[in-house]
């Protein structure tokens, strides 16, 4: 259940309306890596977490808050593209939002591009979703940061400082619902990578260029048990890949599945195990009895 409160989660003051920035904050309203991408991600990502209800919660709260950022954003835009509304020069320079959306706000990029669910980074997976929701606030940290340094005006700065600064709010709770599952940090999944084949780093670039470019080397290449290997096209043998020979189970999982879970999470069956779905059938039954 949602329950809307009229009043903004940071209230919005700006002095002259600047109609071309006001365009340049669509891009965190209706963009990629706008507000509202983020709400429906981790909104969505929320709903369909059953199998942990500790990180669930903590995907609504965090996607509850982005629609109040998009309720600050939206305001923020408004009150720059008000001459829309009445100036027909400033009219003239963005027809889209004057005829189209009469000067306000729409699911629209700055761009004009309309918004899409194809932004959205929802794999089912909780730890792949988590580093999809970290890398988005990383994103939007750097929209908000370019934003701040196009304007002058003070209100509009604060205001884009405030959502700036709950970016790295939610890329902190983010990553320690990550680190609290205790997972290897490349362990993904269920199924293990082939060994041998998965340290190698493939040199794919290769050669000098008029811009300097030669063959680099740094931690990339060796750090996490990497090893570099030349394609045959360079003298090299390639990858090893006549190490793979069908799948392996067993992959680490950490405390991933150990969570409490909603009694319609499928629990041990939707990892191979045998055994009722953690005890929803028990908790069914109690509640009837």
């Amino acid at each position: 259940m949602y329950h809307h409160v009229k009043k903004l989660m940071y209230t919005v003051n700006i002095g002259e309306p600047d109609v071309k920035f006001g365009n340049m904050l669509l891009e965190q309203f209706g963009g990629a890596n706008g507000e509202l991408a983020a709400a429906m991600q981790y909104t969505i990502q929320g709903w369909n977490c059953v199998d942990d209800l500790g990180r669930r919660d903590l995907l609504l709260d965090i996607g509850t808050e982005e629609l109040s950022h998009l309720e600050v954003v939206g305001a923020l835009i408004r009150m720059h593209l008000k001459p829309l509304k009445t100036n027909r020069a400033a009219a003239e320079a963005d027809p889209l939002i004057t005829i189209a959306g009469g000067g306000g706000v729409n699911l629209f990029d700055s761009m004009g591009n309309a918004w899409t669910a194809n932004y959205l980074k929802i794999t089912g997976e909780l730890d792949v979703d988590l580093r999809s929701n970290i890398a988005a606030e990383a994103r939007a940290k750097i929209v908000y940061e370019r934003l701040i340094d196009h304007t002058d005006d003070p209100g509009s700065i604060d205001t884009l400082q405030f959502l700036m600064t709950r970016e790295i709010t939610h890329m902190k709770a983010f990553q320690a619902a990550l680190d609290s599952m205790e997972k290897q940090p490349f362990s993904i999944g269920m199924l293990k990578p082939t060994p041998g084949i998965v340290d190698e780093y493939f040199n794919g670039s290769t050669g000098d260029s008029v811009e300097g470019d030669t063959d680099m080397h740094g931690p990339w290449t060796s750090s996490f048990g990497l090893h570099p290997v030349e394609s045959q096209m360079a003298g090299g043998r390639g990858l090893s890949v006549g190490d793979i020979n069908g799948k392996i189970e067993g992959e680490d999982r950490g405390k991933q599945d150990a969570a409490q879970k909603a009694v319609t999470s499928p629990g041990s069956e939707a990892i191979g195990k045998a055994g009722t779905a953690n005890g929803a059938k028990s908790a069914t039954s109690k509640r009837h009895s």
